[in-house]
């Protein structure tokens, strides 16, 4: 199967994951040398690994992606035992970027709109916006009554308005994603705790990067600065630290519906 280019967040994500399937090899490796040459030499077994498993992660570019046939069955799976909005969002998810079957990811997203669930509704409006539709992409966000009071519409929002030129529009709800997300955080995308939590940091990084690039064609530099360095203190990764050099920064629904 052909990859299908994973988002920023969720790849910083499975770097993590990689970096830490390499550590505990690396630590193994340690405690068999520990025991057969002493502790010394298991010491720096071990921090010979640490260190190669960090440069393995820096330079990992890509993961390789299950058959398509495999992800139908699973998330047929999924859904057939519970067709809950999470379900439903990740299925279409599924349909779309992986299947490439369009209209049915838009048709069954439609049909649980009235629910009103966050990933529901971020993930239809980022296929619309993907479709090229950026005027019905914000009307879906705007019809939801949590709009403004949900991080993760808030910031497809903000993509959207600053893609249409709108940038210091975006800024202003990038801002607010923001302090939400502090608070109440992101939509659980069923996903375990661990990979909940990275992938919120994962987002809030995400999200202080947008809001560099933003303020850096505002022409505040010292704000641009300011947001990313606090995008990159969350990122353990030194290889996805972003600096002054602009480039579109985007956190999407299908960061939350693809990752788990």
């Amino acid at each position: 199967m052909k990859n299908t280019p994973l988002d920023p967040e969720v790849f910083y994500v499975q770097k993590l994951y990689y970096f830490f399937f390499l550590i505990t090899l690396s630590f193994m490796t340690g405690l068999i040398c520990g025991w057969r040459f002493g502790w010394k030499a298991g010491v720096l077994a071990f921090l010979v690994g640490l260190v190669l498993s960090y440069l393995a992660m820096l330079f990992k570019k890509s993961f390789a992606l299950p058959d398509r046939k495999i992800v139908a069955k699973r998330m047929a799976k999924e859904i057939s035992q519970a067709a809950s909005p999470l379900v439903i969002a990740r299925f279409a998810s599924q349909l779309y970027y992986y299947l490439k079957e369009k209209d049915r990811a838009i048709s069954l997203l439609e049909q649980f709109l009235p629910s009103s669930d966050p990933l529901v509704c971020a993930t239809l409006a980022e296929i619309h916006l993907r479709e090229g539709k950026s005027r019905k992409a914000l009307s879906v966000l705007h019809d939801n009554p949590y709009a403004l009071a949900n991080p993760l519409l808030l910031a497809t929002q903000a993509h959207i308005l600053r893609q249409n030129g709108k940038t210091a529009e975006a800024v202003k709800l990038y801002e607010r994603s923001l302090r939400l997300a502090k608070g109440a955080g992101f939509p659980h995308n069923g996903a375990h705790r661990l990979t909940q939590a990275l992938l919120t940091i994962s987002y809030t990084a995400s999200i202080h990067h947008a809001l560099a690039d933003c303020f850096l064609e505002l022409k505040d530099t010292a704000a641009a600065k300011k947001h990313y360095r606090a995008g990159n203190r969350l990122l353990v990764d030194i290889s996805l630290w972003r600096s002054s050099k602009p480039r579109l920064s985007r956190l999407s629904a299908k960061s939350f519906t693809k990752s788990s």
